[in-house]
């Protein structure tokens, strides 16, 4: 009786995740076209064409399947507005190799852990995110007086989530605790009123003009495999004209390097000025700049303390538009070119050695620059009917 049982069971659950009999799926084949590997590679599909190609979708059944494993996946709606915009799921590539998946509708969707989170943080205001890997943080107007945009990093040597954690025992201790590793990671990062770990503002000449801490903040997405969220600054002026930034910063799961977008209005057709990103210098460490795949780089000790390892901080652009690195007294800056009310995108992260995942600086030099060639060498995704 019990055998019987459990073989209902099985089958029930088996049910639950499989599509009705004889319906459609979609066949997606993604191939890598480059020569070396692409792990935790996310894929985007558009929602809308999906529900056109199969009509049976909805948000709550729709199911990624890489032969008869269910996948992570998630909907994402990219600017807020309740409807989604696309699909998101990962896959592993070796060079030059394809990979065969399937989307269907199921009856029960798997339920699976996040691996990014964004949040507001309060009362501190701050808005932290991270991934399986790394974390980072924006100050908020708590902090105003003593920060300005630039972009904070928490180091982990951990695969679980941190933010929620360290910033609750802060608060349960009444001291930021998370400046001292613990097992998990720390806080070693100095940031002041420089840009940080890739923060970045306008620049005419070498006259920098940040706007201070954002003004609003909206989170539009918790994982399980994209954490997004856009932040707005209305307070910044050149020579006392006002000009506003809206930002979107996301991380995926599996990655070090943030995705980011800005765009400026206010600023009219001014030739002159430029969009800067930048890295706050450190001591004890060195400087790499690669112009013909546009990524500059810092690497070296985290602090004083050799235990505490090694850290690279980077930031790569784009091709278009890219014009070179200066050096100013205490950050390393990259410049564009911009346009009012045009998005300017790029990517800026950071890895440390104790996490396991990187040993040295041409480990940290190779991931900037696969990102570079990732921009330049999309994958290839091809969808077609499949019964």
């Amino acid at each position: 009786m019990r055998h019987t049982l459990k073989l209902w069971f099985g089958i029930c659950v088996a049910l639950m995740q499989c599509s009705a009999s004889g319906a459609p799926a979609l066949r997606v084949t993604v191939t890598n076209p480059s020569a070396y590997e692409r792990r935790s590679e996310t894929i985007e599909l558009s929602w809308q064409q999906l529900v056109a190609q199969l009509p049976r979708l909805t948000t709550s059944n729709v199911a990624v399947f890489h032969q008869k494993e269910q996948l992570p996946s998630q909907l994402l709606d990219n600017d807020g507005n309740g409807v989604p915009d696309v699909l998101l799921f990962q896959v592993n590539l070796r060079p030059h190799t394809r990979r065969v998946l399937h989307i269907r509708p199921v009856t029960k969707r798997k339920d699976f852990p996040s691996l990014v989170d964004a949040r507001f943080v309060l009362p501190r205001e701050d808005v932290a995110w991270e991934s399986d890997r790394i974390a980072f943080r924006i100050y908020g107007p708590a902090l105003a007086a003593d920060v300005n945009n630039g972009v904070d990093v928490w180091v982990k040597r951990v695969r679980s989530l941190i933010v929620d954690k360290w910033y609750r025992a802060a608060a349960e201790s009444k001291k930021d605790t998370y400046h001292e590793d613990r097992g998990e990671g720390a806080d070693f990062f100095s940031v002041g009123k420089t840009l940080g770990a890739g923060g970045s503002t306008l620049a005419r000449g070498r006259t920098l003009y940040q706007p201070g801490v954002f003004t609003s903040q909206q989170v539009l997405a918790t994982g399980p495999v994209r954490a997004m969220f856009t932040v707005a600054y209305e307070k910044g002026t050149i020579n006392g004209v006002p000009y506003k930034e809206v930002k979107t910063y996301s991380i995926d799961a599996g990655h070090n390097l943030n995705r980011i977008r800005a765009v400026f209005t206010g600023i009219g057709n001014d030739d002159s000025l430029r969009f800067v990103a930048g890295l706050v210098k450190r001591t004890n460490t060195s400087v790499s700049l690669d112009s013909a795949a546009c990524w500059l780089a810092l690497w070296g000790a985290v602090n004083d303390d050799p235990v505490n390892g090694e850290l690279g901080t980077g930031i790569v652009f784009p091709g278009e538009g890219f014009l070179g690195m200066t050096e100013e007294k205490d950050q390393y800056l990259l410049f564009a070119k911009l346009r009012e009310g045009s998005p300017v995108m790029y990517f800026a992260g950071a890895g440390w050695t104790r996490s396991g995942d990187f040993k040295s600086t041409e480990d940290w030099k190779k991931l900037l620059t696969h990102w570079s060639l990732r921009m330049r060498e999309p994958v290839k995704v091809q969808t077609a009917i499949s019964r």
